[in-house]
């Protein structure tokens, strides 16, 4: 590409030295005729400063012209319809030649005021020639506000279709025991909004006696978006997705929703901007020129806006939850003009406003799975359920659901009320939800939920529950049985000075009935009058007091409390008090990029049902990696009483994986024995799509999404090359990464992600990365079973330094190098010269002399390389090397070109 900006430039003072009419009349320098026929470059499209990819067009000095126009115009992502007039109207102007307006773009005019925008009521671009990259302008009402601003996401374009898959692999292995199990979540792309997604699950384990394994497939469907807020699906479903985005948010407390074999529809949020929505009620400010307008909550700085004049809406996402007034202090050049004051109310429920439901059908689904023991008595029978979710305002919701296993029939209904509060007395967030259940066979529940926080926590949940298991002995399996118990908790937490004090009360209650002489000759009702009801109850009150805070360059934390625990059975009453404290100490990564973590806690608990005890442990971490990939480290422990312990444990999280093992001991002292156990755990995700096969860390073990990234291959890059790419994934991770390299970044499905793709700076490395194509930023929206494969080239420079002499000592003042990318030359023979390869000789063009000059390191420092005195002889141009020859130069300058 140097080259042909080069031209562009020579081609520009030869306008400005003889005129536009002498060049009409076919006075084209030499070797510039391209330039007025036009050239075929690759071009970096952007809209909204967000890259849509590279295309290939026509460039002439007046205009561009893309060779695929209407793949241009798909990958901008506009919200607009193929078959509407708007998207007509710009795939015409799409195909014609556009005007470059080279001169607004900020590379072209040292970044000047009002560089890099244009205004324009159809289509015009903005071609900057130093970064091959075009802006594209459309009228603003065409835009998609940057999905920022919008409520709901639009999928990214040009992605493909592929299989991701995210495994999990756990091993434990004791002497007597061992268990192995390995977990997969994957989704596979379908048409253009479409997707297969499935989790799985196998276990397997060993001890003494026997041994078992199970195979275990909750998912297996395919989900169709039909816009962006509904979709439909077929397959094996359970709830979870229900109580998601994916489904609504649409939550029950007790209402049978298992796995089903069937079809569903409903209402979605999987598509919503989650930051848009959660903003609250909107703040609108009228500014009759550009100000600064300062919001604030009493004397609490919420935010500083710079906005133009007009009707502007403010950015409260960051705004604390609560209902409240707002104080707008409006400055015009940094003085106050006027104060306004507006109501504002955030409770932070994510929604849309409108009503969420479903509908499903089909059998109740039974486990792949070799453990007959684990049969469901309902598996196969017919099931069908609906639920809605319905917003009554902006601080009431209302659920209600159905479900219908075989003759059992229920039904749930739910209230939520969300209030935020803004006084001397009360100045948080009051929650409070209740569910109640009825069904057959006197099937009945409810459920209360209260939370508040302001600084003070409070929190308090009961659920109580009777089911089948209330009223018969059976011990099965029941897909509709929704137990029989009764569980409150109840915390409230309280800051007090430097301390935190929080009082807790569960009570938990099960009931179960049994008849151990059961008679099949006699009937039910006879049977049932002689079983016995068994009910098990235990309270426990609890106080606890945590401290923490900074000694002599420490962390410390403490904490005491003090415990009571009653129940039914006399045995397992108890009481008593605890204390302990930890010492941490962390040193912050040095040069090289290693770290340490040392800590020591000890507790002390004295318990009426037991003898007093003494735990104390040690650990030591060290890590190491650019981000602390990776660790090692040992810890040492025990009690007063019996045990003591060791372990060595280690996890590395890189490119291909996330993997920990520990190998522990135990040694109990009384019996002399030893007790030795590994555990291990490997995560890793894989995708398989028309670029081909990848392999990457850790995911969410959810059907998802990914980011391929992939560094082409420079045909003359030297093989001891270490350029190096930073490439950092929201949510995804982050990777360096050389020429010839990819990688995979597992995302999730439904999500807005950012990549980031930079020139990586770390002085450590022998030579320095310059992208020459997809470098940048780019947010992405992708839906499960899609992967964008951004694709990069970078060239690794090197810098060389030293002197030049002729045979006869005399420097070489002047010249061009022909095998750099750049070079200065001094007076004394003294040079500085980038090259994209480290070569063994340098070849320098003096007037018409050419000279070849050895090329011998004598120091190397980062990236700079010192060659010292060096004696160039001359050499005739045959003498060159076939890729500096005048005709290969041309060629590959062509075919360069038509990369870039």
């Amino acid at each position: 590409m140097s080259s042909w900006k080069a031209s562009f430039c020579c081609l520009a003072i030869h306008f400005a030295l003889f005129g536009a009419t002498a060049f009409a009349a076919s006075d084209v320098p030499p070797g510039f005729e391209e330039l007025v026929t036009g050239q075929k470059v690759w071009i970096d499209v952007n809209l909204l400063g967000q890259s849509a990819g590279l295309f290939e067009a026509n460039v002439t000095l007046e205009t561009v012209q893309f060779v695929k126009p209407l793949d241009v115009l798909n990958a901008l992502n506009l919200p607009i319809k193929k078959e509407s007039q708007e998207y007509k109207q710009l795939a015409d102007a799409m195909t014609l030649p556009l005007a470059r307006n080279g001169n607004l773009a900020c590379g072209s005019n040292n970044n000047a005021t009002g560089c890099g925008f244009l205004a324009t009521d159809k289509l015009a671009i903005i071609y900057d020639e130093n970064d091959a990259k075009v802006s594209v302008f459309v009228d603003k009402k065409l835009l998609p506000e940057g999905d920022k601003h919008a409520l709901y996401y639009t999928p990214t374009r040009e992605t493909e279709n592929a299989f991701i898959h995210q495994q999990t692999l756990n091993v434990v292995a004791e002497k007597e025991y061992s268990n192995f199990s390995l977990q997969g979540a994957g989704a596979l792309g379908i048409l253009t909004n479409g997707y297969v997604g499935f989790d799985w699950s196998l276990n397997a384990y060993r001890n003494d006696d026997a041994t078992d394994q199970t195979v275990n497939v909750d998912d297996f469907y395919y989900r169709q978006s039909l816009g962006q807020r509904h979709y439909v699906q077929v397959g094996r479903m359970d709830s979870r997705d229900l109580s998601s985005n994916l489904g609504g948010n649409i939550s029950f407390s007790m209402l049978p929703l298992g796995a089903i074999d069937g079809v569903r529809a409903g209402s979605s949020l999987s598509y919503l901007n989650r930051e848009e929505a959660s903003k609250g009620s909107p703040l609108v400010i009228l500014l009759s020129r550009k100000s600064r307008v300062d919001a604030y909550r009493g004397n609490q700085l919420l935010g500083t806006f710079y906005l133009n004049s007009g009707s502007n809406t403010l950015d409260t996402g960051n705004f604390p939850a609560g209902s409240y007034s707002v104080t707008l202090k409006v400055y015009e050049d940094n003085t106050l003009a006027r104060t306004e004051v507006q109501p504002f109310s955030r409770t932070g429920g994510i929604g849309d406003g409108h009503m969420q439901w479903f509908i499903q059908g089909g059998k109740v689904a039974s486990q792949v799975s070799s453990n007959e023991s684990a049969h469901d008595e309902t598996d196969n029978e017919s099931a069908f359920q609906a639920g809605i979710r319905l917003p009554v305002g902006t601080s009431t919701t209302l659920t209600a659901g159905v479900a219908k296993i075989a003759d059992q029939h229920f039904v749930e209904g739910g209230v939520e009320w969300t209030h935020g509060f803004d006084n001397r007395l009360l100045d948080g967030v009051l929650d409070i939800q209740t569910n109640l259940l009825t069904g057959s066979n006197g099937t009945k529940g409810d459920s209360e939920q209260l939370s508040y926080s302001d600084g003070v926590s409070l929190s308090a949940y009961r659920n109580a529950a009777y089911g089948n298991e209330c009223t018969t002995g059976s011990d099965r399996q029941d897909y509709a049985d929704i137990g029989c118990y009764e569980t409150l908790n109840a915390t409230i937490a309280v800051p007090i000075k430097e301390w935190s004090v929080s009082l807790g009360y569960t009570l938990n209650t099960n009931t179960s009935l049994t008849n151990n002489n059961y008679d099949t000759s006699r009937s039910f009702e006879d049977n049932m009058a002689n079983a016995t009801q068994a009910d098990s109850s235990s309270r426990t009150v609890q106080l606890t007091l945590n401290r923490s805070f900074l000694w002599k360059g420490m962390s410390v934390s403490t904490r005491l409390g003090a415990y009571n625990r009653t129940g039914d059975d006399d045995a397992n009453d108890d009481k008593g008090v605890y204390l302990g404290f930890t010492l941490t100490r962390s040193t912050p990564a040095n040069a090289e990029g290693r770290a340490s973590h040392s800590s020591v806690s000890t507790d002390y608990q004295s318990s009426q049902s037991g003898d007093d005890e003494f735990n104390y442990s040690a650990t030591q971490d060290w890590n190491w990696g650019d981000n602390n990939q990776q660790q090692i480290g040992v810890t040492v422990g025990g009690n007063n009483n019996t045990n003591m312990n060791a372990d060595v444990h280690g996890h590395i999280n890189g490119q291909y994986g996330d993997a920990s093992a520990t190998l522990s001991d135990s040694y109990d002292r009384t019996q002399q024995t030893h007790q030795a156990a590994f555990s291990g755990n490997y995560s890793s995700s894989m995708a398989l799509s028309r670029s081909g096969f990848f392999w990457g860390p850790a995911g969410t073990n959810s059907p998802g999404a990914a980011v391929a990234v992939e560094v082409k291959t420079d045909d003359e890059a030297n093989e001891d090359n270490d350029a190096l790419v930073n490439v950092d994934v929201d949510g995804g991770g982050s990777a360096q990464m050389s020429q010839g390299s990819k990688a995979l970044f597992p995302v999730n499905g439904f999500e807005a992600d950012k990549v980031s793709v930079n020139e990586n700076n770390d002085p450590r490395q022998t030579s320095m990365a310059d992208i020459t194509r997809g470098a940048g930023n780019q947010s992405v929206f992708l839906l499960p079973g899609k992967m964008k494969v951004r694709e990069v080239q970078m060239e690794s420079h090197y810098t060389y330094i030293g002197t030049l002499l002729t045979s006869t000592g005399q420097p070489l003042i002047e010249g061009k190098m022909l095998n750099a990318h750049a070079f200065i030359a001094e007076e004394d023979g003294g040079f500085t010269a980038e090259l994209t390869q480290q070569p063994k000789n340098l070849y320098l063009k003096n007037n018409n002399t050419l000279y070849q000059c050895p090329v011998k390191v004598e120091s190397k420092r980062d990236v700079v390389r010192y060659i010292g005195e060096t004696r160039c002889s001359p050499i005739t141009p045959a003498e060159l090397p076939e890729n500096l020859l005048p005709e290969t130069l041309a060629q590959r300058q062509v075919s360069a070109d038509s990369r870039d």
